[in-house]
């Protein structure tokens, strides 16, 4: 069914008078008049009467009126959510990240993000590193919280987020252990003079709650022990020198970018 025949046929109950109607759209009478006679054949009742240049409306036709309105009412809401879709008000947008990455430095960018564009909508997974790059360059996700460089970096777009740094942490009481506690879904440098045996737990959380028991030392990242830090509960151990991370946004190459995604992307830097 033609939305345009609905649109005209509401037009014309409404103003009751097909020649005022030609008038207002600048076609000729017979026209409208050929336009609403197919509509009634295709719905196979008669919709009105013709009374000299005015048009009579059968209950038939009250009834469709009422369901015409409602066609081109939602094919209005239709149109204006595309429209809101080309313009990237609106959509979603997966987001994959690293454990690490996912916990403590994504939640303050999507905080930002989604008061800004609250009608975009967020989805997160997580993975290690190399389980984010294969989704993104696949296009099961659409955006990748990383704590390195892509290995293929041609193979994608990458956007500086922030520059982070792994530090050591020890207990803040004294303790005995000469082991290193670091984090298995991160990458830790260490050093062979430390001399110390390693153990990798299964978060970065783990780490702090085995360290601050006295287990150990740590390597975490530096904004992940913060907290603990500024409370005392943690001590910075000073015998291992902060090594630098990038943290990394990748996504696809920009010709297969949602518009949703230009403004995530956008926003890195507000």
């Amino acid at each position: 069914m033609n939305t345009k025949h609905l649109a005209l046929f509401a037009q014309v109950v409404k103003t009751g008078n097909i020649t005022q109607v030609a008038k207002n759209l600048h076609v000729s009478q017979p026209a409208i008049s050929m336009q609403l006679k197919r509509l009634e054949q295709e719905v196979g009742v008669l919709l009105f009467t013709i009374v000299g240049r005015n048009i009579s409306v059968t209950d038939a036709g009250l009834t469709f009126l009422e369901y015409a309105e409602s066609i081109l009412s939602l094919e209005g809401q239709i149109y204006r959510s595309m429209e809101e879709f080309r313009i990237g008000n609106r959509g979603e947008i997966v987001i994959g990240a690293s454990p690490v990455a996912g916990t403590y430095l994504l939640p303050k960018l999507l905080l930002s993000f989604t008061k800004t564009y609250p009608d975009i909508l967020v989805e997160i997974e997580t993975g290690t590193d190399e389980e984010i790059e294969r989704s993104v360059r696949v296009g099961n996700i659409d955006v990748g919280l990383t704590l390195k460089e892509p290995e293929d970096h041609l193979a994608f777009r990458v956007t500086r987020y922030s520059q982070e740094r792994l530090i050591g942490i020890q207990p803040s009481s004294e303790f005995t252990s000469r082991m290193i506690l670091v984090p298995g879904d991160v990458t830790v440098p260490l050093s062979v003079e430390l001399d110390l045996d390693i153990m990798r737990l299964d978060s970065t959380e783990a780490v702090k709650q085995f360290v601050m028991e006295g287990m150990g030392y740590g390597v975490v990242l530096e904004s992940a022990a913060k907290l603990e830090v500024t409370n005392g509960k943690l001590l910075y151990w000073r015998e291992y020198a902060p090594y630098p991370v990038a943290a990394n946004v990748i996504t696809r190459p920009a010709e297969r970018l949602s518009k949703s995604v230009w403004f995530f992307i956008n926003h890195l830097g507000k």
